[in-house]
């Protein structure tokens, strides 16, 4: 139990639960020299919706020239393995371990970073279930691990000009500060030990033209750098918000809405970062080196003494720094998951309230929270120890300063004024070095908003949606109705069985045809391929005989609308939850919509009928309300192909058929996912679903007459 093992990984911090075996896969190619960033880790692993498989890790390995085995074995039998592991974790976690001392275990984890944890927990939450990698013939180093410079450089690309004036308002400000120095000096040696009294005026009138022009070139810098921060935040927030938005729904399905919408935040604290901070210590390195310079000129003993003390300084700051990289992570993470707990809470706050789960949600959220100020706190304690440090050399510097250049004096070796012109330019020459020192603290946080930035903007866009060369125009601003899926592949893991393979399906203009089947059969899955949420990995959807990717994307949006299961309702007035702000749409084509959606009679029953307010979430409306809200959304625009995913489970039968007639007169086709026989009974075409393919299809009265799927489905829905 006593032996002592470890070693120690690099660490790839995961941005979503799903992504931990990724993130643990990086760290040990990371370990053998191969670093690789975390959205290509996620196509290797075959991250989805349900995270990833440690087959699939064993199999991005070996491509990744990695050789090794996935084993069972007790905790106990870890301590004789090779190190590192991947570990399987209280059977949702991957992580990595490092090694063992005494009674202490030594992880890495995706989750968090570095922890040790005790015997006892380890061998309690340790599954049994690890996979040892090492590399193999095909391995090759490469990459370098993710730095904080390129991430800058190339967001001040572009930049040029702003940071050029910045710089030039910084430089200017050289020229009153080497003025103190200089009059000091005068002062002293020439005013008062000369009795250069006549000196006096034009020293303090010179004093005051050198406050005057280092406060005007203040000021100047600083609008500078306010103008520079504004229009920088202004451009990237709306940059990563457009590519956020074009983003194809793998994205979304793998991390929580409301920690996604929190990084747009993040733009306006790192231009900050850059504006404020990284862009003038370009120039405070340069002013750093101009007044050691003038330093060695003055005295060289003294100025290697402030040297010396300075680089002491610098390291132990580096690796206070160093330490403070990796808490910083784990702070920016529990704060995101904290954050999007609350607003998910806040969302769902009728249910949780009528489930009585608040306490729940509470304690999760507080979980979060507690864990993010314990490692806000364990950072402010050490730094507050550390800081003692510069604050104790600081104070020693000056000493001993003073006490070698208070012999020099005494020996005659230099006058008292150059002594205070050197203390001063020493206090300049330190100045742009804690600035920098204060830019690597900045640093530590802004890298992970960075790196919570480029997760998004490195997330390549939906290609089919939004090519980077639109389709040629094809003579129509609506399509006729025709739905074909042609020999269609599709899953939610490309290192997985497909959930649907060679999968055909034609919808006329005009007809209707329902998808049935159990839970997880693949009928939503069909209808989000056919609204272009997914793209199948072989195969067609083909629309008016034309490939999808070659109609313009004006035209799909124009002519494909869908009512899901998912009901989503904002603060604003009725019409502009039916209009979704569309200003082309007239009133009374909202009308219309309102009354094929049978809504139209409850909205004008309101005290202010269309401009009646909403609340968020529709929480005024009833449910059956609400669907058939949505429902006039997806009609407002007058689709020609209309998607019905259980769009009217929430209304009663008599409504439920005036709705239905109501659509079949507008004449658009029609794929309907319904479990209740009344909605599917009459469609031109029933499909029977049975995990991803067809098993049964036609008319209900031919099924009908026929033991097969679709009547067992009927009698057990009817029992």
């Amino acid at each position: 139990m006593a032996k002592t093992q470890r070693v120690k990984t690099p660490t790839v911090l995961q941005m979503e639960a799903v992504e931990c075996g990724a993130a643990s896969l990086g760290m040990i190619l990371a370990y053998y020299g191969l670093f690789l960033p975390l959205e290509r880790l996620r196509l290797e692993c075959g991250v989805s919706r349900d995270g990833s498989k440690a087959s699939n890790m064993m199999k991005a390995a070996r491509r990744l020239g990695l050789e090794g085995s996935g084993f069972r074995d007790s905790a106990e039998g870890l301590r004789e393995r090779e190190l590192p592991l991947i570990i399987h974790w209280n059977f949702n976690h991957f992580l990595v371990l490092e090694g063992f001392k005494d009674d202490l275990v030594y992880l890495n984890d995706p989750g968090s970073g570095h922890r040790t944890v005790s015997w006892a927990e380890f061998a309690v939450s340790f599954t049994g279930i690890a996979l040892r990698l090492k590399p193999g013939p095909a391995f090759q180093k490469g990459g370098s691990p993710p730095g904080i410079i390129p991430v800058l450089t190339r967001r001040l690309r572009g930049q040029e000009r702003s940071l050029l004036f910045a710089l030039m308002t910084g430089a200017g400000l050289i020229v009153p500060g080497l003025a103190i120095p200089v009059f000091s000096q005068v002062f002293l040696d020439d005013i008062l030990s000369l009795k250069h009294a006549d000196w006096l005026f034009n020293l303090v009138l010179a004093m005051g033209i050198a406050a005057v022009l280092q406060g005007a070139l203040t000021w100047l810098r600083s609008w500078c750098l306010t103008r520079w921060q504004g229009a920088l935040t202004i451009g990237e927030s709306s940059r990563f918000f457009w590519h956020l938005l074009r983003l194809p729904m793998e994205f979304f399905q793998q991390r929580y809405g409301g920690e996604v919408a929190s990084r747009v935040q993040f733009n306006e604290a790192v231009a900050s970062v850059l504006t404020a901070r990284a862009a003038p210590a370009v120039l405070d390195v340069l002013v750093a080196l101009f007044y050691l310079s003038l330093l060695f000129q003055y005295n060289v003993s003294l100025t290697l003494i402030g040297i010396v003390f300075s680089l002491i300084n610098v390291g132990i700051l580096y690796l206070m720094f160093r330490w403070m990289t990796e808490q910083q992570m784990k702070i920016q993470q529990d704060a995101a998951k904290a954050y999007g707990t609350a607003i998910a809470g806040i969302q769902t706050i009728e249910t949780l309230k009528a489930s009585g789960n608040e306490g729940d949600l509470f304690n999760k959220w507080a979980g979060y929270q507690s864990k993010m100020l314990a490692t806000q706190q364990k950072i402010e304690l050490f730094s507050q120890t550390l800081m003692l440090a510069p604050a104790f050399l600081a104070g020693l510097n000056t000493a001993v300063i003073m006490a070698v250049g208070g012999f020099q004096i005494m020996d005659g070796l230099m006058t008292a004024g150059i002594f205070v012109a050197f203390q001063n330019l020493m206090g300049k020459f330190q100045e742009p070095l804690t600035n920098l020192l204060n830019l690597s603290q900045a640093l530590q946080t802004t890298q992970m908003q960075m790196q919570r930035l480029d997760d998004v903007s490195r997330y390549q866009v939906d290609q089919v949606n939004y090519p980077a060369e639109p389709p040629p125009d094809i003579g129509q601003t609506k399509l006729s109705g025709r739905v074909e899926l042609r020999q269609v592949t599709f899953g939610y893991s490309r290192l997985e069985a497909p959930l649907i393979e060679d999968f055909n399906l034609t919808i006329e203009p005009g007809r209707w045809v329902a998808l049935i089947g159990g839970s997880g059969s693949g009928k939503s899955t069909v209808a989000k391929l056919v609204c272009g949420l997914y793209q199948p990995w072989s195969g067609e959807v083909i629309f008016d005989r034309l490939s999808r990717r070659h109609i313009p994307r004006e035209i799909i949006v124009n002519s494909v609308a869908a009512v899901d299961q998912e009901i989503i309702l904002f603060a604003g007035t009725v019409a502009e939850n039916i209009s979704l702000f569309d200003t082309t749409l007239a009133r009374s084509e909202i009308a219309r919509a309102a009354k094929d959606a049978a809504i139209h009679g409850d909205i004008t029953a309101l005290q202010d009928g269309y401009d009646a307010k909403m609340e968020e979430g529709g929480r005024n409306f009833s449910g059956g309300q609400r669907q058939r809200l949505e429902i006039a959304r997806a009609l407002a625009g007058k689709p020609s192909v209309l998607v019905l995913d259980e769009a009217t489970s929430a209304l009663d039968p008599l409504t439920e058929q005036e709705v239905i007639h109501n659509i079949r007169r507008r004449g658009c086709a029609c794929l309907v996912i319904a479990h209740r026989l009344s909605t599917i009974r009459d469609c031109d075409e029933i499909i029977v679903m049975e995990s991803g393919k067809v098993v049964q299809r036609g008319k209900h009265e031919e099924m009908m007459a026929t033991d097969g799927p679709y009547r067992q489905l009927v009698a057990h829905d009817t029992e």
